[in-house]
């Protein structure tokens, strides 16, 4: 089992009594354990649609397939292949279009995704995804290999290979 510290993520848990109003300090670091590459920890199990596909149909290939978040592609005419343009999460299904009485039936994924599409290669570490994660304030990064993504690492999957110690001060 590998053991890889995550400076990145060292925490300084303050403690506060409002009884004693007193403030207690407890060092802890995260530790990841088990993995330590993105392609590792990698959910292979997505769903990938079309620019162009109304918001009501992706909805369904959310529900269908039980996923949270969609690839957005586009069809390069030239080459024929699908270039990943954009993400959308069920969160911006909500606050895109339903919250705003859009109709689903007339917006299309590229109205309502995020764009540029952030992405990581599989065989950078976890640490380094969590870094990315950070800095743009996301929860969802796809993950490439070959210039093809390959799935998709969460904050919780991330979360879900790390454990916290408690260790003295120096």
């Amino acid at each position: 089992m590998m053991m890889m510290t995550c400076k990145v993520v060292l925490l300084q848990v303050n403690f506060i009594s409002d009884a004693y109003n007193n403030t207690l300090a407890e060092h802890f670091i995260l530790v990841a354990q088990r993995q330590s590459k993105v392609r590792d920890i990698v959910d292979t199990a997505f769903v990938t649609l079309d620019e162009n596909t109304l918001v009501a149909e992706a909805a369904k290939a959310l529900y269908a397939q039980e996923r949270c978040t969609i690839v957005v592609t586009h069809l390069n005419a030239g080459t024929d292949q699908r270039i990943p343009v954009g993400i959308i999460t069920e969160r911006d299904i909500i606050f895109r279009v339903v919250a705003q009485n859009r109709g689903p039936f007339k917006v299309t994924l590229k109205d309502i995704m995020s764009a540029p599409i952030i992405t990581i290669d599989a065989d950078k570490s976890v640490e380094e995804a969590m870094e990315i994660l950070n800095k743009h304030k996301i929860n969802r990064l796809p993950v490439v290999h070959d210039s093809s993504i390959i799935g998709i690492v969460t904050t919780g999957m991330i979360m879900s290979n790390i454990s916290i110690e408690k260790h003295a001060d120096t």
